[in-house]
C-alpha cells in the first residue's frame, strides 16, 4: 500500500463557522518564542484547547476518519489541539512533529492543520509541506481548508508579513514505529 505524505480538504462553511465562533472565546494565549543557533525558530501565540471541547472533538474525529482511510497507524486514542495565532514576523522553521509527544511513552504520527482566518485577513504564513518525494506544497490559505499529514514530514509556516493567522493544529499520539 502506497501513503501519500499528506491530504489536503477544505470544511464547508456551516462547519468552519461555529468553529470559528468557539475559537474567538479563547483570550489566554500563551507567548511561545524558541530560539536555535540563536535565531528565532519558532514564534507564535499559543492557547490549549481544552479536553472535551467541541471544538477537540470535531478535529479528533476527523484526523480518525482520515488515518483509518488513508494512513492506518496505531493510534493510543491521546490527542494534542491548539488554537495558534500568529502576528507580523510570527513563524515556524523547517521540521518535523514525529517524537515530542507530551506523553513519553507515545510518539506524535498524525499532524493536522485547520485554517481559521481569511485569506484577505493577513499575508504571508503560508504552510509549505514536503511531500516523500522531497517536493514542496504550499497548503491552502482558504478558510475551513486543513492538511493531514505524517508527523515525520517536514513542514514550516513562512513568516507573516502583515495582519493575523489564526489556526487550529492538532497530533495524535500512538506507541513508537517499529
Amino acid at each position: 500500500m502506497i501513503v501519500e505524505a499528506f491530504y489536503q480538504n477544505v470544511l464547508p462553511s456551516h462547519i468552519i463557522g461555529p468553529i470559528q465562533e468557539q475559537a474567538k472565546q479563547f483570550r489566554r494565549y500563551e507567548r511561545i518564542k524558541q530560539n536555535y543557533l540563536g535565531e528565532a525558530y519558532r514564534t507564535v501565540d499559543v492557547q490549549r484547547v481544552p479536553t472535551g471541547h467541541p471544538i477537540e472533538e470535531h478535529i479528533v474525529k476527523t484526523i480518525v476518519y482520515f488515518n483509518n482511510e488513508f494512513f492506518q497507524y496505531d493510534l493510543s486514542g491521546t490527542f494534542e489541539v491548539q488554537l495558534m495565532r500568529y502576528r507580523p514576523s510570527d513563524g515556524f522553521k523547517w521540521h518535523s512533529d514525529y517524537g515530542l509527544s507530551e506523553h513519553p511513552e507515545l510518539d506524535r504520527k498524525l499532524s493536522f492543520s485547520l485554517q481559521l482566518s481569511y485569506p484577505w485577513d493577513y499575508s504571508g504564513a503560508e504552510i509549505d509541506i514536503m511531500d516523500w518525494y522531497h517536493q514542496d506544497h504550499v497548503v491552502s490559505k482558504e478558510c475551513g481548508a486543513f492538511v493531514v499529514f505524517d508527523s515525520r514530514v517536514p513542514h514550516r509556516v513562512r513568516p507573516l508579513r502583515e495582519g493575523e493567522r489564526t489556526a487550529i493544529v492538532a497530533w495524535a499520539h500512538g506507541p513508537k514505529l517499529r
